[in-house]
């Protein structure tokens, strides 16, 4: 079950404080586990597992099959990869780079059924469409 209420920080500053005495190395490390710990969480799954991964994002695809701002963005991201495979796209938004925002706007979908102009526009932005 996609969790809506998870709100995404691997990406804030708020991760660390001014007097955390840590490399940038192990900035990227603590922020990486975390965004790694994120994603499960979102998707709802409790350890990495890559079969209980697919599962969820086709369960979620299938919620957000008549979402054409999602779709397009989906688009984008498969074609980056030389595919047209909507599904694939999905998984590609999940990216460290953009999933904060494909976050947001998936939960406004999920809650709203629709998504804001801000936060679509912001998603778009990051992937360059």
């Amino acid at each position: 079950m996609y969790n809506t209420k998870l709100v995404c920080s691997y990406n804030t500053s708020g991760v660390f404080i001014e007097t955390d005495d840590i490399s940038e190395e192990e900035k990227d490390f603590i922020r990486d586990s975390l965004y790694r710990q994120e994603l499960l969480d979102i998707l709802g799954i409790e350890e990495y597992n890559e079969d209980e991964i697919i599962v969820s994002i086709h369960d979620l695809y299938l919620k957000l099959e008549n979402c054409n701002e999602l779709k397009e963005c989906m688009g984008i991201m498969a074609g980056k990869f030389m595919s047209e495979d909507l599904e694939f796209g999905l998984m590609i938004l999940f990216a460290y780079d953009c999933m904060y925002l494909s976050h947001i706007c998936i939960c406004e979908y999920l809650e709203k059924g629709s998504i804001s102009e801000i936060n679509i526009c912001k998603l778009k932005d990051v992937i360059h469409l």
